[in-house]
């Protein structure tokens, strides 16, 4: 079985070619914008908060495509102009380095739904979700704001591990119109 990620890569990997734009909303260590650079997009926007985990990640990924923000993901829209065709967010914290920087409901829900309206029509969001003891109100937040959304406009998936409790798990999105 593979895991979540990798789940979310699959995902996201039938929206990738050439002229792809594409957002790493939560960069961390750049392993998702590496999957993104690796499937030969046009652009990839990485957005962290962590000055740290920022200037390593940003001095490993040597790549013209890599726009590298050093912002939250809420504010994705003041340098995002373009449509996108594939966005990916890990909700929690940035593991190997300071568990006490999370994301939070209020600024996770701004950034879902800036991203929503980037997103191109066919173009898919994955959110991987670790609901942590303190995970486990953003995580409701989040599917309580999608649940909301017209089932017209987006097709809203949701694959978790039933056997096992708090586990991490992956909700997928494409916009219809």
């Amino acid at each position: 079985m593979k895991s979540i990620v990798d789940q979310s890569h699959d995902f996201l990997k039938d929206v990738l070619h050439k002229g792809a734009i594409c957002i790493d909303a939560t960069l961390g260590w750049g392993k998702d914008t590496d999957f993104f650079l690796k499937n030969n997009v046009r652009k990839v926007y990485g957005f962290e908060i962590q000055q740290a985990v920022f200037e390593q990640t940003v001095s490993n990924i040597k790549d013209s495509h890599f726009v590298p923000v050093f912002d939250g993901h809420q504010n994705m829209d003041a340098y995002v102009k373009e449509e996108v065709d594939a966005i990916i967010f890990n909700f929690g914290y940035c593991p190997g380095f300071d568990s006490q920087v999370k994301t939070n409901p209020k600024t996770s829900l701004e950034a879902i739904e800036k991203a929503l309206y980037l997103l191109k029509k066919k173009g898919r969001m994955a959110l991987v979700i670790y609901p942590h003891e303190e995970g486990r109100e953003e995580s409701k937040a989040i599917e309580m704001y999608l649940k909301k959304l017209d089932s017209h406009a987006f097709y809203i998936e949701k694959r978790t591990q039933l056997n096992q409790d708090h586990s991490p798990y992956l909700i997928g999105i494409e916009k219809l119109k």
